[in-house]
């Protein structure tokens, strides 16, 4: 049986470099927070394009796309179905479009017979899988991952 990441001694290892990762976010918040109060930005604006620029990564299936390219590296369109239980045909094929057009992913053609289509993150997919593995993370550490 596979191992869990949230194992007594695997977890302690993560736990303790996920608060580093913690505090630096903390920092960098209180930074960003003290800019914005001495400086003529509209909040309300910003919060707005906050929330339009996170409802393509908060859509369901999205971050497991992500993931399965951030963790196995350039996949078939094949290998990605296999690796995501309970999605259609049809609806990975509309959520890698969306990644495609967001400029997380790539989509390249090897030319073999047949044609093989490969799809792989680009360098700000590959950011917002790495800025989102301490979230997730930590909430696998917390118990809120349901």
């Amino acid at each position: 049986m596979p191992h869990r990441i949230t194992e007594p001694g695997k977890a302690e290892a993560l736990r303790q470099e996920l608060r580093a990762v913690i505090a630096g976010a903390k920092t960098f918040s209180e930074n960003l927070k003290t800019m914005l109060r001495e400086s003529d930005i509209d909040i309300a604006l910003e919060r707005k394009a906050t929330v339009e620029a996170l409802q393509v990564i908060l859509q369901k299936w999205v971050v497991e796309i992500i993931h399965v390219l951030f963790l196995s590296g350039p996949q078939r369109f094949s290998d990605i179905k296999r690796s995501l239980t309970g999605i259609s045909s049809r609806t990975l094929t509309a959520k890698l479009r969306l990644l495609e057009d967001a400029g997380f992913i790539k989509r390249d053609l090897i030319k073999e017979r047949p044609i093989i289509t490969e799809y792989s993150l680009t360098e700000k997919g590959k950011t917002i899988a790495e800025l989102s593995c301490p979230i997730i993370l930590y909430l696998k550490l917390e118990g809120i991952d349901r």
